[in-house]
């Protein structure tokens, strides 16, 4: 290896977990959206074609309010994120301020004991608060996929509704399959996050 080009230090897990964190929600901000724009355009185009399309018109009042329901949930998980982040940079800042007690001159060392007593209590609050958060976004990461898998399955009834309306299945057809592939887009995005933070939740 050449000593000018040393290899880069090992990544934080927390920096890890933060990035991750970050980067789901700017690509669920994103997701919500588009399904949010699915949900109006499947919406607007039965208000077009009137009575005819009121069968269809039920499950894109569904997807719809199920994209409310989504943007809802999303809240929740975004809310639940921080906490996590804030307990894991609050256990960091404790360990590296003791770090640096250790290394003061001989005459604090004799406080040491009171030191450690104090960082396994420190440990042990900051410990009880990482639970706390992980147990809220666990549960709010789990709210979230039961409201993508339910809107997964109105997607899938309105192309199956849309196969029913004659002259207009190949638009409801596109629209239908539109919808589904955001919320697709959206589950898949979700497993990823939950496999990063598969450790962190675990």
């Amino acid at each position: 290896m050449n000593p000018s080009n040393p290899a880069p230090a090992a990544r934080s897990p927390l920096l890890g977990m933060a990035d991750a964190s970050f980067a789901f929600q700017m690509q669920l901000r994103q997701r919500l959206r588009e399904i949010d724009r699915k949900a109006l355009n499947a919406q607007l185009l039965v208000k077009r074609h009137g009575r005819g399309l009121a069968g269809y018109g039920v499950v894109a009042q569904s997807f719809r309010d199920g994209a409310q329901q989504l943007q809802h949930a999303a809240a929740r998980v975004r809310e639940a994120i921080q906490p996590l982040i804030v307990a894991f940079m609050q256990s960091l800042r404790d360990g590296a301020q003791f770090d640096k007690l250790r290394r003061l001159p001989e005459a604090v060392h004799r406080r040491l004991p009171q030191l450690e007593a104090m960082q396994r209590e420190r440990g042990a609050s900051h410990d009880a608060q990482r639970r706390r958060a992980c147990a809220r976004l666990r549960r709010a990461l789990s709210q979230l996929e039961g409201v993508v898998g339910e809107l997964e399955y109105v997607a899938v009834n309105a192309g199956i509704e849309a196969a029913l309306h004659g002259a207009m299945q190949a638009q409801l057809a596109q629209v239908s399959q539109d919808m589904r592939r955001a919320v697709v887009q959206l589950r898949e995005q979700l497993g990823r996050y939950l496999e990063h933070m598969r450790g962190v939740l675990a």
